[in-house]
């Protein structure tokens, strides 16, 4: 029994309070405090560029620069720039797809007409199948919301638009309340 006593002791249990070891008192000089988690909304914009098949190299070119200018600039130049991103389709070789999160949308608008987006999207027209796709969504806490549309399905419009079935006019008006990005007189 004497061993017993000297192994409990040794591996720190006291027979007194039932074999249990004793807590470890606290620190007296632990600060708690408490993180608000912000709830901003972000602006992730996606574009897809599908270069013409005999002009892939100079349009990964130009999407490489375009990228540089806009994560390498200064944040006078392009504020409000979260990430941007280019990456290749992996499937297709000729289309290439950005990633851009800002700020808010100001900072989206300002840097949509920046010198350096108006340059890259003069350069690339004459490269290019077809008009540069472009998609807005909200971003929240890490989690992406649903496409902004101003026309379609979530959007003016819809399918009640579309067929005529809405009794309140709808189908009355077909005209397009979105702009699209023109790449001079090829696609006008």
């Amino acid at each position: 029994s004497a061993r017993w006593s000297l192994v409990s002791m040794i591996r720190g249990l006291s027979t007194s309070n039932g074999g249990l070891r004793r807590p470890r008192p606290r620190p007296l000089r632990t600060r708690l405090t408490a993180v608000r988690k912000g709830k901003e909304k972000n602006v992730v914009c996606t574009k897809t560029v599908v270069a013409k098949v005999e002009h892939v190299e100079k349009v990964r070119m130009l999407c490489k620069e375009y990228q540089e200018r806009m994560k390498g600039n200064s944040s006078e130049t392009h504020q409000g720039v979260v990430t941007f991103e280019c990456t290749e389709d992996t499937f297709e070789e000729n289309a290439f797809h950005f990633w851009e999160r800002y700020k808010d949308a100001n900072s989206f608008n300002q840097n949509m007409t920046s010198e350096d987006t108006s340059y890259f999207l003069e350069k690339l027209s004459e490269y290019v199948e077809k008009p540069v796709g472009i998609a807005l969504f909200e971003y929240m806490n890490g989690e992406i919301g649903n496409c902004c549309v101003e026309i379609g399905p979530k959007g003016e419009g819809g399918l009640d638009d579309a067929t005529g079935a809405n009794k309140y006019g709808g189908g009355a008006r077909y005209e397009q309340t979105s702009n699209a990005v023109q790449f001079g007189n090829e696609y006008q």
